[in-house]
């Protein structure tokens, strides 16, 4: 894929599988929505789950995005992923209108918003390639 074919493959609600280092070295891959946005990735995740501890400790990570149907493409990005917190509520109404729609997207990102304490990851790309079955 070409830079630009990249960031209109990146521009789509696809699901990432984002890939952290847990304290032992292990891996651990979570599905999340994202958002790619000024060249960086950006995940929300709740504050006390496994992928925000990971990186806390290890801030390296990888993230998959390839589609399940022909033709088949992928982006993978390799990177550093930086948490931080406050004021979510704009990027999550964005990342829940991009994969539900507008109507259905408040509605989840309202939900959402009093039930869960949600930080931010940004991801900074260190490498970033795309394939293509389409050639």
């Amino acid at each position: 894929m070409t830079p630009e074919q990249i960031e209109a493959y990146l521009s789509k609600p696809h699901i990432a599988d984002l890939a952290t280092v847990r304290p032992d070295g292990s891996p651990h891959v979570a599905p999340v929505w994202f958002l790619y946005e000024d060249g960086v990735v950006k995940v929300l995740a709740e504050t006390g789950s496994v992928k925000i501890k990971n990186l806390k400790n290890e801030p390296r990570v990888s993230v998959s995005i390839a589609t399940d149907q022909p033709p088949y493409e992928y982006v993978i990005i390799n990177g550093v992923a930086e948490v931080s917190g406050g004021d979510i509520s704009d990027i999550l109404r964005r990342v829940s209108v991009h994969y539900q729609g507008l109507e259905e997207g408040e509605r989840y990102a309202e939900k959402t918003l009093r039930e869960l304490d949600l930080c931010l990851i940004t991801i900074r790309p260190s490498k970033l390639i795309g394939w293509s079955g389409e050639g």
